[in-house]
């Protein structure tokens, strides 16, 4: 059966690549616009074509775990595994094993770009919200309760970003 599934995963795996290969670049952009702070306008487009990448990027997990179940492997054991199995049975696998380690790699960057950019977007969020309390006249201090029962109050500040 593997001698079937091969090419498909192949196939697969490497459209994968060029959609990881794009929404790396999204999420690139992404960062310089959050950084620059210039044409946010720019956010809702990046932000759309992320979300349509990040669903063909679903569909080929899927179709992955279909893959796999042919073989009758399970997602933990995965992909290595498949090219172990390919490589038993005499198929190359030098072109999809390397595709999958590039797949890998950049999904890695991915979620490294999206965690970054979630904590930027987070931090302008904060300011943005501090911004709007001040022009409504809000009070900048909150009312908390200490270990005592008592209310305290404190400034709204806090820490933006922990390394």
């Amino acid at each position: 059966m593997i001698e079937k599934t091969h090419p498909i995963a192949q196939k697969l795996i490497q459209t994968a690549v060029a959609d990881t290969l794009k929404l790396e670049q999204l999420l690139t952009n992404e960062a310089l616009v959050l950084t620059k702070k210039t044409q946010i306008q720019a956010l809702d487009s990046i932000t759309q074509q992320k979300t349509a990448l990040v669903k063909k990027l679903a569909t080929f997990s899927r179709q992955i775990e279909q893959v796999l179940a042919s073989e009758k492997l399970s997602q933990e054991e995965g992909m290595l595994k498949y090219f172990e199995i390919a490589k038993q049975a005499g198929i190359d696998t030098s072109i999809s094993l390397n595709a999958w380690h590039k797949l890998t790699k950049h999904s890695q960057n991915c979620r490294t770009l999206n965690e970054k950019n979630g904590a930027c977007i987070h931090i302008l969020n904060q300011h943005s919200t501090r911004i709007l309390n001040i022009l409504k006249g809000t009070s900048q201090l909150s009312n908390t309760y200490g270990r005592n029962g008592r209310t305290k109050h404190s400034r709204y500040s806090q820490t933006q970003l922990s390394v």
